[in-house]
């Protein structure tokens, strides 16, 4: 009968292993830095760059509204918009763009570059998105637009 409370012992030393290999390999763990000092360490946190010990994140893509600017005017797919999307805006300033919402086209996307592009474009230098410390295996990639660290 001796046999019978080794086994058991065994059994669920062998499922804690398990379980505890199961939790690791599930995401990040305690104890890292915090870039920002919002009180949330980078690997939890939506918006590393910036303070929000709220997380506040009102569309759920995994980027904390404290690193979502627009960027309408990101011309070339950098999330962020800075002189390079200038310089594309400048070049086409009074030129038709195909397609619509190319080239500088940003604001009102209809095809041509103009004022209303230029004028967007000034509301949005300097706007970024991101970076997240969250990773694909804490949200839905198809659904998390912040780029992880």
């Amino acid at each position: 009968m001796r046999s019978l409370p080794l086994r058991l012992a065994r059994a669920a030393a062998a499922a804690l292993l398990v379980l505890s290999a199961a939790v690791a390999a599930a995401g990040p763990t305690p104890g890292g830095s915090d870039t920002d000092g919002d009180g949330v360490e980078n690997a939890f946190d939506n918006c590393t760059n910036a303070d929000n010990p709220g997380q506040t994140d009102s569309n759920h893509d995994g980027c904390g509204d404290a690193c979502t600017g627009s960027t309408r005017c990101d011309t070339n797919g950098d999330t962020a918009v800075g002189l390079p999307d200038y310089l594309t805006l400048s070049m086409n300033l009074g030129m038709s763009v195909s397609p619509p919402g190319s080239g500088g086209d940003c604001a009102d996307q209809d095809g041509i570059v103009g004022l209303p592009d230029f004028l967007a474009l000034g509301t949005e230098f300097g706007h970024r998105v991101g970076p997240s410390g969250i990773t694909n295996a804490q949200c839905d990639p198809s659904r998390c637009q912040c780029i992880p660290q």
